[in-house]
C-alpha cells in the first residue's frame, strides 16, 4: 500500500501538459502487459519516438510491471491469448518456465524461449489485448486526472497572486 501511494505522488507531481502526461500514463500501461522481458528498452526509445511523457510511462509500466504482479499478469495474457488462439501453450508449461526466473534471469529466459513462438504469439496477443483496454482507460482516466490538477495548480496559483 506504501508504494501505491508513493507511486501516486510521483505521478501527481508531474509537470507538463495533462495531454502529454495522459498518453504518457496509458502508453507505460499498454508496455507494461506486454509479456517482454527488456520493457525499458521499448518504452524509453518508444516514448521519446512518439513524443510522450517518458517519465509518466516509466512509473506506470512499473505499477502494472512489477516481481509482485507479473505471475499474475502472464496468467492473465495466456488466458486472453489461449482463448483467441485456441490452446496453443497450457498454463502448466509456461509457469513452470516463469519459475524458472527464480534460479537466474539467463535460465528463465532460455526456458520462457524453449516454449516456442506459438506461446510468445499466445501471450503477446493476451498482453496486447489486455494492455489496449486497460491503457486507454488509464489514458482516459489521468487525462481527467492531470486536467483537476491543472486547473487545481492554476487557481492555487492565481490566489496566491493576490496577496
Amino acid at each position: 500500500m506504501r508504494a501505491l501511494k508513493y507511486y501516486y505522488l510521483r505521478v501527481k507531481r508531474l509537470k507538463g501538459d495533462p495531454e502529454y502526461l495522459a498518453r504518457g500514463v496509458g502508453f507505460g500501461v499498454f508496455i507494461g502487459n506486454l509479456p517482454l522481458m527488456p520493457q525499458s528498452v521499448f518504452l524509453i526509445s518508444l516514448t521519446v519516438l512518439l513524443r510522450i511523457s517518458t517519465v509518466a510511462a516509466f512509473i506506470s509500466s512499473t505499477v502494472v510491471n512489477n516481481p509482485l504482479t507479473v505471475m499474475f499478469q502472464y496468467y492473465l495474457s495466456w488466458k486472453v491469448g489461449n482463448a483467441i488462439l485456441h490452446g496453443h501453450c497450457t498454463w502448466t508449461q509456461l509457469r513452470s518456465a516463469l519459475l524458472k526466473f527464480d534460479i537466474g534471469l539467463r535460465v528463465g529466459l532460455a526456458a520462457i524461449s524453449g516454449l516456442g513462438l506459438e506461446t510468445l504469439g499466445v501471450l503477446l496477443t493476451g498482453g496486447t489485448i489486455i494492455g489496449l483496454v486497460t491503457g486507454l482507460i488509464s489514458y482516459l482516466f489521468f487525462r481527467k486526472f492531470f486536467w483537476a490538477i491543472k486547473k487545481k495548480r492554476a487557481l492555487k496559483h492565481r490566489l496566491d497572486s493576490r496577496s
